[in-house]
């Protein structure tokens, strides 16, 4: 079942995934304390499709949570970068004050990206719907 689910945690985009042989059962079995404290709340986050956030570049802050190689390979005009992976030692760049459209590859790590954002303390987050891959498919701009 661990495997299992790090196979899922990977298709989703995560990167560095490890397991603990035996997954949670065997973690606490071994004495090992779990901290729920931390735990994003179900927070409903909205999307926005394609059409509606290229209307809206300039006055809102694009949020790209992809590794820096697929950011390198084109990006939404003046989205900044913060791989998912840095987003909680990184996020304090930017503007609470902005509305914040998070973007990943596919638009399976935004949701988790937004509810972040949202425990911080940002209040306007939206999610691009479908992610870079569905903002390409509609012929939007990107840059390298």
């Amino acid at each position: 079942m661990y495997r299992k689910a790090a196979r899922l945690a990977a298709d989703l985009g995560y990167s560095n995934v490890m397991t603990f042989k035996g997954g949670i059962p065997a973690w606490i079995k071994s004495g090992y304390a779990l901290d729920t404290s931390a735990s994003l709340g179900k927070t409903k986050i909205p999307t926005v499709n394609a059409g509606n956030l290229e209307a809206k570049l300039g006055s809102v802050q694009v949020l790209d949570i992809r590794s820096p190689s697929l950011y390198a390979m084109g990006s939404i005009p003046g989205s900044i970068q913060i791989p998912m992976g840095r987003l909680s030692e990184e996020y304090a760049q930017l503007s609470n004050d902005t509305p914040t459209v998070v973007v990943d590859h596919a638009g399976k790590q935004v949701l988790a990206a937004s509810r972040f954002l949202v425990s911080k303390g940002f209040t306007d987050v939206k999610r691009l719907q479908g992610g870079l891959m569905n903002w390409a498919a509609n012929g939007k701009p990107l840059t390298k």
